[in-house]
């Protein structure tokens, strides 16, 4: 079958095929609601048309600075439909961060959430000569202000220019090059500011045609958007392969909501960040170490059932009669009802990607009957190139290359993409482009391994390595992972570059803490003191030796701090995507870091 020119075309196939169908589903005062692909289609061309009538013209940038929702679909389909570049830009970042992408881009028109962000439009709009148009998706945005326009203006604009002039811009999709300018994603970056990204219609289809693929994606399934539209792995996931599929999309209430949205709409694909899976893992065994012995012993042979059944699944294909007999009862005893009780009971493809999946996590949701699909890639190739395939997962790597791209380690370790999903390259920056594309092969900056089943794990960043003093080099995301999987522990970022040894810090997870306090029937101390309290430091000590025992002793942690406050987003210490900023984190705590190996404290 031919590769669709652009996501409006699957979506009118779409319309004349499945019309009636729910594409999207929304909640609104405690309800859901449903909007059919006839609907989807319906609204995008009303806005489109009424960009046009705004002036708009192919090539001009639209950003869009919004949570999840409804509008900021209807309104990138839109930009598209007339051959305009969507520019998603983080809700959560602040107004200086805003206005370098918008103005670094020359937005001319930019759908605005709601007050707070037309406020950060406002306070930098003289760094923003291109921008006319600010488009104020909840109404008490607009506040009657020059330059802004509610959502509901907009379409009403749309709507009067009446059925002829939405045919005509329907009519006009079969002008848009396939090769053109399609949407602008600035890197989070750990490190700099945000590039540009700019990635194609081709460069969109290419990927939503192998990963729907791989994953078996199709009508009928359902996903739960949650993740930032913003992030490339959920604008792939809620916009760009659930229309290549044609698979609906339930538009989550955030990230505090997660576990009840997950529950309602039991979706049967699901993608999430590691630092999601892991906070499952960490609650569940949390709760299992305050479970009855009887209790906690039926689940440890239900696990060990499951874990037997995915084993032989993988190695095998099927399983043997007598172990799907014990799979049955376990499942009716215990992993259906927990599947069942996390919203997951529905699911088929659960997916994990943005950074590393621990392989202990993997193995555990594993037993479960979750197979988490971890997946490898970045905004350059449109989110992903390799994935691990459900029926034979191989735990700590990253899978396989997509069907249609290649994947090579090139002689120094760093990996290399090729294929359609490649980017267009860095808007406004030829020499960061000509370092990220050589001959056609994405440079990842990522260093890893393939073995002799194609399988690629990921050894470390390029860049992201520690050097000790001793010349010895070690992984922090390794060491990071393995201590951010006990229960209480939020973040770590480990330490100790050109130093003689390894020291971390650590942030904590409250509610993980109030479960094991409850536990052993004590109170939890305010969080003030949480971070010198005798008993968390007690915990914490045991879950450093517990992971110093699997490491070389040049990799063991030597010192450890814990700080009063969780890392986060707004304080630029993570990434949108949740990663750490392991350098602004370095930065911000260079004393206590440089007090970890002062004659005193070593």
């Amino acid at each position: 079958m031919d590769r669709p020119n652009s996501l409006l075309h699957c979506l009118q196939t779409l319309v004349e095929t499945r019309g009636d169908e729910p594409a999207l589903r929304f909640k609104e005062r405690g309800t859901w609601h449903d909007i059919t692909w006839e609907g989807y289609l319906r609204r995008a061309l009303i806005v489109a048309t009424a960009l046009k009538r705004r002036g708009l013209k192919p090539g001009d940038m639209v950003g869009i600075l919004s949570t999840n929702r409804v509008e900021w679909l209807v309104g990138d389909l839109a930009t598209l439909a007339i051959g305009c570049v969507s520019v998603p830009v983080y809700p959560s970042s602040i107004g200086e961060a805003v206005a370098y992408i918008l103005g670094h881009c020359r937005a001319k028109l930019v759908f605005a959430e709601d007050a707070a962000q037309v406020r950060k439009l406002q306070e930098y709009r003289e760094q923003l000569p291109a921008l006319e148009t600010i488009v104020a998706l909840d109404p008490e945005g607009s506040s009657n202000i020059e330059g802004v326009i509610t959502w509901a203006d907009l379409v009403s604009d749309g709507e009067d220019a009446g059925p002829e002039a939405r045919q005509a811009t329907l009519d006009g999709l079969d002008d848009l090059d396939p090769n053109a300018l399609a949407t602008i994603v600035y890197t989070s970056g750990t490190t700099g500011p945000p590039k540009g990204a700019m990635i194609s219609h081709t460069n969109m289809m290419a990927m939503a045609e192998s990963l729907a693929e791989a994953l078996d994606a199709r009508a009928g399934d359902s996903s739960l958007s949650f993740l930032p539209l913003s992030h490339i792995a959920e604008r792939l996931q809620g916009e760009i392969m659930a229309i290549r599929a044609g698979y609906t999309v339930n538009m989550g209430e955030g990230l505090d909501k997660v576990a009840q949205n997950l529950v309602e709409v039991e979706p049967t694909i699901l993608v999430c960040v590691p630092r999601l899976w892991e906070k499952y893992y960490a609650r569940i065994h949390s709760l299992l170490d305050g479970a009855p012995p009887l209790r906690r012993k039926l689940f440890d042979w239900a696990t060990g059932v499951g874990m037997a059944a995915a084993h032989q699944r993988a190695t095998d294909g099927r399983l043997s009669p007598m172990l799907k007999v014990q799979l049955d009862v376990a499942d009716r005893l215990v992993l259906g009802k927990l599947r069942t009780k996390l919203g997951m009971a529905r699911g088929r493809k659960f997916l994990s990607g943005a950074a590393p999946l621990s392989a202990d996590v993997g193995r555990f949701f594993a037993s479960l009957g979750i197979v988490i699909q971890e997946v490898y890639g970045q905004t350059e190739c449109v989110g992903v190139c390799t994935f691990n395939p459900a029926e034979r997962p191989k735990f700590g790597t990253v899978g396989i290359p997509l069907n249609g791209l290649e994947v090579r380690i090139a002689e120094d370790g760093e990996i290399l993409v090729r294929g359609d999903n490649v980017f267009m390259g860095y808007l406004h920056d030829e020499v960061a482009t000509a370092a990220a594309v050589v001959d056609g092969w994405l440079l990842t900056g990522d260093v890893g391994v393939m073995d002799e089943d194609g399988y690629v794990r990921i050894t470390d960043r390029k860049k992201d390595i520690i050097v000790t003093a001793g010349g010895k080099n070690v992984s922090p995301q390794n060491i990071e992972g393995r201590l951010k999987n006990f229960p209480g522990v939020s973040q770590v970022v480990v330490v100790g570059d050109k130093r003689k040894f390894l020291s971390c810090l650590i942030t904590l997870d409250r509610e993980g803490l109030e479960e094991i306090w409850e536990r052993d029937e004590k109170k939890l101390p305010v969080d003030e003191a949480l971070p010198d309290d005798e008993d968390i430091q007690r915990l914490l000590q045991g879950y450093i030796d517990q992971v110093n025992e699997r490491l070389s002793s040049y990799e063991t942690l030597k010192k450890y701090h814990v700080l009063p406050e969780d890392f986060s987003v707004e304080s630029g210490e993570l990434t949108p995507s949740l990663k750490v900023k392991r350098r602004v984190i370095q930065r911000r705590y260079e004393d206590l870091i440089d007090g970890f190996y002062s004659e005193k404290f070593a």
